[in-house]
C-alpha cells in the first residue's frame, strides 16, 4: 500500500469513526438543545462578588477551581 492509499484509508477510517460518534450522541444532543431551548427565557443572575465572600470561602473556591481546572494558578474571570 503506497502513502497515498494509507492516507485515503486512514481519512475514510476517521469519517467513520465520527459518524459513529455522531449516531451514538444524537439523542442526547437533542435533549441537550431542547434543554438549551427551554432555558433560554430564564434571565441570568448576576454573580455576588467575591468579596461577599468570607477567607474561608474564598478559599474553598480557589481550591476546587484548581481542581477542576488542574491547575496552581487558576484565575477568577
Amino acid at each position: 500500500m503506497d502513502v497515498s492509499a494509507y492516507m485515503i484509508a486512514a481519512a475514510v477510517a476517521q469519517m467513520a469513526r465520527d459518524d459513529a460518534a455522531t449516531a451514538t450522541f444524537a439523542a442526547l444532543d437533542a435533549r441537550n438543545q431542547a434543554a438549551l431551548e427551554q432555558a433560554g427565557g430564564v434571565p441570568e443572575t448576576d454573580l455576588p462578588s467575591s468579596d461577599a465572600l468570607t477567607t474561608d470561602e474564598q478559599a474553598l473556591v480557589h481550591r476546587v477551581l484548581n481542581s477542576a481546572l488542574g491547575s496552581e494558578t487558576a484565575s477568577v474571570a
